[in-house]
């Protein structure tokens, strides 16, 4: 009779807790992404003022688990990324180049940027104009299936901020992460 009250008892349990576990690895999951790539960012920022000579990018790639000398920057989405040390400033991953980290999406994330997909940082730590030829990301947004619900004030995205001062900010207030989809696409 105690078993059958214990099973019954545990059973009511996971029957309550189970749906609140995915929503919170859900949660986890894009905040892991959003925090990742923040981290990535204050890095280059850190380093192109440390190192005072060319610029320190943030790019967006295919395949971030190859060798140094192999990391291209694909112009895309961050679903991965890494950091280099762009001495002559031109937006592109050079042979001999430095690769300071690199970063990868969860793979139920959806990750979308606007403009180039490239953050170039100057030695005085602002946000270059130019990565080379291409436009320099100013918004990214991150979403899984969920997409972008209300909780709220809240969203169940998150949106991600570079600004023309070099600050980058993570936001998962509803109204920020619709003005970042408005600039990168909307979210599954």
């Amino acid at each position: 009779m105690e078993l059958m009250v214990t099973l019954t008892v545990a059973g009511i349990l996971a029957a309550v807790t189970l749906p609140n576990m995915r929503t919170f690895l859900w949660n986890n999951r894009i905040s892991s992404t959003a925090n990742d790539l923040l981290h990535s960012i204050q890095v280059a920022r850190t380093e192109a003022i440390k190192r005072q000579n060319g610029t320190v990018a943030v790019c967006a790639t295919t395949d971030s688990t190859v060798g140094d000398a192999a990391l291209a920057c694909s112009n895309g989405n961050f679903s991965q990324w890494f950091v280099f040390h762009d001495v002559n400033s031109n937006g592109v991953h050079d042979n001999g180049e430095v690769v300071l980290g690199r970063g990868a999406a969860s793979p139920t994330n959806t990750v979308k940027s606007n403009r180039g997909g490239i953050v170039c940082f100057a030695a005085t730590g602002f946000a270059s104009p130019a990565c080379g030829a291409a436009l320099p990301t100013t918004a990214v947004s991150i979403c899984d299936s969920r997409g972008n619900t209300a909780v709220g004030t809240n969203s169940t995205a998150r949106a991600l901020f570079i600004s023309q001062t070099g600050r980058a900010r993570i936001s998962q207030l509803y109204t920020d992460v619709n003005t970042a989809i408005a600039s990168t696409g909307a979210c599954p």
